[in-house]
Formats: C-alpha cells, sequence, structure tokens
C-alpha cells in the first residue's frame, strides 16, 4: 500500500506534468494556462506527490473574499486513493486560512458527489455547446483596444454586477499583455472573450445586458474564429444563450455543476452567455475581446 500523500506547492517546472494530466484527461487547457495559474496565485497552486513522484494537482485563483478551485487533477496510475480529496481539502484549507468566504468551482458529474461531502452547495448547471464556428451574414462590429490605461466604469461594473466578484485588477492586467477590446452598445453592453484551447477555441467570459447584444457578441465571436471548432460554455439560467447556442448549429457535448462552499453570491448567470470553460471557472484567460456589433473593425479580425 502506497504512503498517504504529500502535498507542496507547485512549480514551473511541474508544467509538463500538469499537461500530461490535461492530456489523460482529454481537458482542453495548454501550457500558457498553467504559466498565468502561478503568475497569479503563486501560493495557491499545489502538487500532490506519492514516494516523491507528482501524482495530482490543484490550483486556487482569488478575488478578495471570493475564490475559484480548479484543475483537480489526478494521474490515472494514482486514481482511487484519496489524492483528489486530499488536494482538496488542502486548498480549501489555504482558502479558509486567507478568509475567504466564498469558494466555487464547477463539477464534472463524476466530481459532484465528492464535492458535497467537502460541503459544497450546487447552484445551477452548464452546458458545454461545440461545433464548428460559422461566419455569420452581415455581421459589422466596431471595437477599441483596451490597454493597461483605459479605466472604463460602466464596463466594470457590469463585470462585477454580473460575477458578484471584483476582477478590476484581473482585468487591467490581461490587458496589459494580451488582446483585449471593448464597446458600448447604443441599447445596451457586453463584452466577450476567447482563449486557444487543445481541442477548440473556448469562446468565453461573454456577458450581456441584454439578450440581443449577447447574440450579437457571439455571433461576432463566432464570425472571427469562423471554421474553428468551439466550445461554449453557458449557465442553463440563459435560456436566450441556449436558444441561440441552437440555432447556429452547435450541439451539447456535456453538462457541469456550478457549485459553492460558504457565503452564498448573489450573481446574475441569466446575463452570462458563455464562460471562461467550467474547469477553469474564472481561472486563467488566454485573451479576452469586448466588443459590440456595430461595424466590422479591423481590430478584430
Amino acid at each position: 500500500m502506497k504512503s498517504l500523500a504529500n502535498i507542496r506547492l507547485m512549480q514551473p517546472a511541474d508544467i509538463p506534468f500538469g499537461m500530461n494530466l490535461v492530456q489523460q484527461a482529454g481537458w482542453n487547457q495548454v501550457e500558457a494556462d498553467w504559466r498565468r495559474a502561478l503568475a497569479l496565485q503563486p501560493e495557491g497552486c499545489f502538487v500532490a506527490e506519492q514516494s516523491g513522484t507528482p501524482a495530482g494537482t490543484v490550483t486556487t485563483c482569488r478575488f478578495g473574499s471570493v475564490a475559484w478551485i480548479a484543475m483537480v487533477l489526478v494521474d490515472t496510475a494514482a486514481r482511487n486513493q484519496g489524492i483528489g480529496k486530499r488536494l482538496m481539502e488542502h486548498a480549501m484549507a489555504h482558502l479558509d486560512g486567507l478568509g475567504v468566504e466564498t469558494q466555487r468551482l464547477d463539477a464534472t458529474v463524476l466530481g459532484k458527489g465528492l464535492y458535497e461531502k467537502l460541503g459544497f452547495t450546487a447552484e445551477y448547471e452548464v452546458v458545454r455547446m461545440k461545433g464548428i464556428a460559422k461566419a455569420a451574414e452581415d455581421i459589422e462590429t466596431d471595437a477599441m483596444r483596451w490597454t493597461s490605461d483605459t479605466r472604463d466604469a460602466t464596463l466594470l461594473a457590469l463585470d462585477a454586477r454580473v460575477t458578484a466578484t471584483d476582477r478590476t485588477i484581473f482585468l487591467h492586467e490581461l490587458a496589459g499583455s494580451h488582446p483585449f477590446f471593448y464597446s458600448l452598445f447604443e441599447d445596451g453592453l457586453g463584452y466577450a472573450g476567447s482563449r486557444k484551447g487543445r481541442n477548440a477555441v473556448q469562446i468565453g467570459p461573454a456577458a450581456a445586458s441584454g439578450p440581443e447584444v449577447g447574440r450579437q457578441l457571439c455571433n461576432a465571436m463566432l464570425h472571427h474564429f469562423s471554421g474553428l471548432p468551439v466550445f461554449v460554455d453557458i449557465p442553463v439560467p440563459n435560456k436566450a444563450a441556449l436558444r441561440w447556442a441552437r440555432s447556429v448549429g452547435l450541439e451539447e457535448q456535456r453538462r457541469f455543476v456550478r457549485m459553492y462552499r460558504g457565503k452564498k453570491l448573489s450573481d446574475c448567470p441569466e446575463m452570462i452567455w458563455a464562460k471562461l470553460g467550467t474547469r477553469k471557472g474564472l481561472g486563467i484567460l488566454k485573451s479576452v475581446i469586448q466588443l459590440s456589433v456595430k461595424k466590422l473593425s479591423g481590430a478584430i479580425r
């Protein structure tokens, strides 16, 4: 019988191991996602070891009193030995020690039972829609570059309202090193983003103040990635977004469950048109694009 797993801080040298776990699980993350996780939360990413050999991972991402737990992965040779539970307990204790009031995650069907035993409560389902992005007719997009110097209180207020989390520093940090666009609609406000994945482009995050704005934003994103495989993770409470996804030929692949531990947040899933990626939660973005649908801009394509 193998000894109890030891938990230590993750290091950049662990990224190849993390990618091996991603490949085993068939997930969509790339090496850049691991690097950003370490850069944003170096004291909150962990590796489990058995007899000195890496066996599993977990990452956390903190936004003040709210934090996300993600990338809970265990090597196939080390499964069914309680390593996943130990990793979760370690991450939870770490966040408790920081005074985090709300811990959130997106669970697979298989993982839901474990998370419930650890004190997490289900909130709502998230549907992963998949397909090939198609160029929409008469799509016109006008976007402006959001740099690290940009301070638009309206956009930040929308993000805070939708997520019930202050992500100001997080968003501006992204703008310093990745393409980041925004625009204000005459009839509402919205944003949409994407990241490169191993298997498909992950559309998201995306949120909108109304259904028409959401449809326009998401159509623009599919237009931008025309011909490429895409994933779009949509909260079930947003019925308009699910209708849109089916109308553009996307099909349901699987479902996840949004869960929380501690204080329940008053976020607005009915305004979320695409999450960044359920296994990453708010996670780490490869790139974020914020745009409106008015006139086709060279900044997008």
